[in-house]
């Protein structure tokens, strides 16, 4: 649902022979070493043995890896690595910073453009939320916290209706976001369902769904926090890794959480493990 800006290239005589660094803003965001007519073999977790290379480890994911020569890939692949070459390397590690930054790149120009948009179906429905209900900048942020997890904002004409809903009971956007995100329940059960229609999650036991509800701390009007026990929330930020990453199915596994502390143990879990998809009951379809 957001439109990348121009990409420019530059030479820099400062970065070693194969190294390459991605920049946002005039600040380095990401960079790697590419060895040229090399394959880069990973270790998903389950390959057998060492091979016989460069030891390395892999600039997306983190995963260890080594980079192989052409005649290795066949036994690489037998032990059980992925191979991949140095484009697929590059433009894998592009895209997947262009996930972490997209919310970033969502400015207010392309938030004009998605009002334009929407104005020339529903023009009544922009007149009256902007700037008479919701201000440029509270939208700009919902849009963006959508966008940082993941979520599309093509299907901007339900987002604003959502929103034109709810903004005569709260103002803050992180409140609103919960409410835009379960009047998208189809596009988020599609997006983490598998090809029979199956969400793959991690489910919280009973007491610690009691833990996470008696710790949020909330005032009228704005999104709640989430204040637990260091030992408990270590405890639960471990778990939670160990199950995630170790998954092996169809689709992503994700973490379903009580609709009220979604948002708040999303942003707890952000800082340790960003990629990490938090889900509610409230945001999937019945079936």
């Amino acid at each position: 649902g957001i439109v990348l800006p121009p990409i420019n290239l530059r030479d820099n005589l400062r970065l070693e022979a194969g190294e390459y660094a991605f920049q946002l803003r005039g600040e380095e965001i990401g960079g790697a070493k590419l060895h040229a007519r090399k394959q880069l073999a990973l270790d998903p977790g389950n390959a057998r043995g060492e091979m016989e290379g460069m030891k390395t480890t892999d600039p997306v994911f983190g995963l260890p890896a080594y980079w192989i020569t052409d005649g290795q890939v066949l036994r690489a692949q037998t032990l059980g690595y992925t191979v991949v070459d140095v484009p697929t390397v590059l433009t894998t590690h592009f895209v997947e910073l262009m996930n972490m930054y997209a919310h970033e790149l969502y400015d207010t120009n392309q938030l004009d453009r998605t009002l334009e948009r929407v104005s020339q179906t529903n023009p009544k429905l922009v007149e009256e939320l902007v700037p008479e209900m919701l201000s440029r900048q509270i939208l700009l942020r919902v849009f963006r916290s959508l966008i940082r997890e993941g979520l599309s904002v093509r299907d901007a004409n339900t987002i604003l209706e959502a929103l034109a809903d709810y903004a005569p009971k709260t103002k803050d956007p992180d409140i609103l976001v919960e409410f835009v995100r379960q009047r998208l329940s189809r596009h988020i059960t599609r997006r983490y369902a598998d090809d029979e229609g199956i969400i793959h999650y991690v489910g919280l036991a009973p007491q610690m769904e009691n833990v996470l509800l008696q710790g949020l701390q909330t005032q009228e009007g704005s999104a709640p926090n989430l204040i637990v026990d260091p030992m408990v929330a270590q405890t639960l930020f471990t778990k939670i890794r160990e199950l995630t990453e170790n998954f092996t199915g169809p689709s992503q596994a994700v973490v379903l959480a009580p609709p009220l502390a979604r948002g708040a143990l999303r942003r707890m879990l952000e800082r340790v493990m960003p990629r990490v998809v938090v889900l509610s009951s409230a945001e999937l379809l019945p079936t």
